[in-house]
């Protein structure tokens, strides 16, 4: 196979439903990639596996994971990506001893960036959450957060110039959907803000703005989109930064903000205040296992 002419294959990096990703060398240059192997049983899934590799072959940004190489095995594509050494955002949260609304918002602004950038681009990613960026490296208390990188492109969509809004199956992370999502309506670039408002409130708060342990349920408190800003959970966060909230997470896709207005809200600029770190920390360690939960009990 020519992929292993020219690669040494190492330890696993992380694994997913349908893939698994592990470190690679190259063996002429000996140059650290990630190789992600997507295994197709029929036309459906290598049709779905094609999509995932023409959409990152056209991305070029700093906040998005590159892929440098593809190749096709016999019943498989193998995807060398760029190598990100520093864990996926959900690890970093949980790992963190400390934590800071200014981390929060160092965090957001390279989320915005790489969704932003997408959204131009006529791409939306439909799967955005905390496991699927990538630590350039491993963070450290009381540094400027490390660039991270946005990955899992496999049920991405590509707008087309005629229509700003597609129709999907209802896939990803139930936590992360949009009411729209959830209702089977049209989808469009709203849908990647929404799960970027869940993650901002999860930064912030330790735990999602919106969970139930049944599905159904948890999809009803999606739609109404009523939530909770508890004062002894956010007590010290700035209003500029529940305002944000509040906009990422509107129920009504066309009054969402976009990726581009919310880079210019005054959170982006102005000066934040610290929160308790130790009580974040406890929730977003109960929120691992609850997504975990959730992912297992229910189907994409």
């Amino acid at each position: 196979m020519e992929f292993l002419c020219q690669f040494e294959v190492r330890d696993i990096l992380g694994k997913g439903s349908f893939s698994e990703v592990k470190r690679c060398i190259d063996k002429r240059t000996k140059t650290d990639y990630a190789v992600k192997e997507l295994p197709y049983r029929n036309k459906k899934e290598k049709s779905k596996i094609t999509n995932e590799v023409e959409i990152l072959q056209k991305l070029d940004h700093h906040n998005i994971i590159r892929l440098h190489y593809m190749y096709a095995g016999q019943q498989s594509y193998y995807l060398v990506l760029e190598h990100a050494s520093g864990g996926d955002l959900l690890n970093d949260i949980v790992c963190r001893s400390m934590f800071s609304e200014q981390t929060a918002r160092e965090i957001s602004v390279q989320i915005l960036d790489a969704v932003q950038y997408l959204h131009d681009k006529h791409v939306v990613h439909r799967n955005i959450r905390p496991e699927k960026f990538v630590l350039a490296w491993k963070s450290v208390s009381d540094q400027p957060f490390p660039p991270i990188k946005l990955t899992g492109f496999g049920i991405a969509r590509r707008l087309t110039d005629e229509w700003d809004t597609v129709r999907c199956q209802v896939e990803g992370s139930p936590l992360y959907l949009a009411p729209e999502t959830v209702t089977d309506q049209p989808i469009g670039t709203p849908v990647d803000i929404w799960a970027c408002g869940v993650i901002l409130y999860i930064l912030l708060a330790g735990y999602p703005p919106f969970w139930s342990t049944q599905r159904p349920q948890l999809f009803k408190l999606i739609t109404n989109g009523q939530i909770r800003f508890p004062q002894a959970e956010l007590k010290g966060i700035s209003p500029e930064a529940m305002s944000r909230l509040s906009k990422m997470l509107n129920v009504e896709p066309k009054e969402r903000i976009t990726a581009d207005q919310s880079k210019k809200e005054t959170w982006i600029v102005c000066e934040k205040w610290p929160f308790n770190a130790k009580r974040k920390l406890k929730g977003a360690v109960l929120t691992v296992f609850a997504m975990n939960r959730m992912q297992e009990s229910g189907s994409s």
